[in-house]
């Protein structure tokens, strides 16, 4: 009889499903008896055709009208027997033991990523073959890297300056880091993207590309010298230098109106 499949369920590190590395995992499993090498038998012993259901593993029993055909008690379906069972197994072949199984984790897998041991899963009764290892994977998630598919996006912190006035910042990506080119007037929530700065897939193939989301970030802890050059610069701005806000209020102000329109009415 083939050894049943088992699940595994394997949590790894982000860098690990990016680059891929090698695990340990120890299993409590029922795999094959060293005493009989999986043969369920003392030596000198021999296998015999069930007497009860004469090989075919099944037996019949009636009641009444009825006849229902269920796995034969004496050789649990088999269809032999053994005159002299391995007392280490008693019989099976097979015996609970803890069994280390390395594993090799290929770059680019993600969450949900099955991956296939041939052979390594519960050792066959009586000889048969041992079942299959399915490992599902889970990786944890990233302070900074969030991974959709092939592709990454990060929320990057852009000076206030270079996003006014335009310029480059250095953006990690999971191959190093990369030059981005920030146009001026780009504002919070702009996504950008470095092309071919992703992942590639299980397999190789195409690399995903960054995408990365602007947060323009107020400068702090402004000294007296730094708070009134900040105060000179405001003091030479309008509202044409913010055409969203200047939108916004636009927008107020003719809900003000037909507002204070239709309560005169009443």
């Amino acid at each position: 009889m083939r050894g049943s499949d088992l699940r595994y369920d394997l949590e790894i590190e982000f860098e690990e499903a990016v680059f891929g590395s090698q695990h340990e995992m120890t299993l409590s499993l029922l795999d094959e008896c060293t005493t009989c090498h999986g043969s369920g038998m003392e030596a000198g012993s021999k296998r015999e055709t069930c007497r009860r259901c004469q090989g075919s593993g099944n037996v019949i029993m009636s009641s009444g009208f009825f006849q229902v055909r269920q796995t034969c008690p004496s050789c649990n379906g088999a269809g032999e027997t053994i005159s002299n069972p391995c007392r280490a197994c008693r019989g099976e072949g097979r015996v609970k033991t803890r069994k280390t199984i390395t594993l090799r984790i290929p770059p680019g897998v993600e969450t949900g990523s099955r991956l296939r041991l041939a052979g390594k899963g519960e050792g066959g009764a009586r000889g048969g073959p041992a079942g299959d290892l399915y490992v599902v994977v889970h990786v944890k998630p990233h302070p900074f890297f969030q991974r959709h598919g092939d592709d990454i996006i990060v929320e990057m912190p852009v000076p206030f300056d270079v996003a006014t006035l335009g310029g480059t910042i250095e953006v990690p990506t999971v191959q190093g880091y990369a030059t981005l080119k920030i146009p001026d007037g780009t504002a919070s929530g702009t996504v950008l993207r470095l092309k071919g700065k992703g992942i590639a897939g299980v397999g190789g193939g195409r690399i995903g590309d960054q995408h990365v989301r602007v947060v323009v970030e107020v400068p702090d802890r402004l000294d007296r010298r730094q708070r009134k050059a900040l105060e000179a610069f405001a003091a030479e701005c309008n509202e044409d230098n913010y055409p969203k806000l200047k939108q916004v209020r636009r927008t107020a102000g003719q809900f003000y109106e037909q507002r204070d329109r239709r309560t005169g009415a009443l």
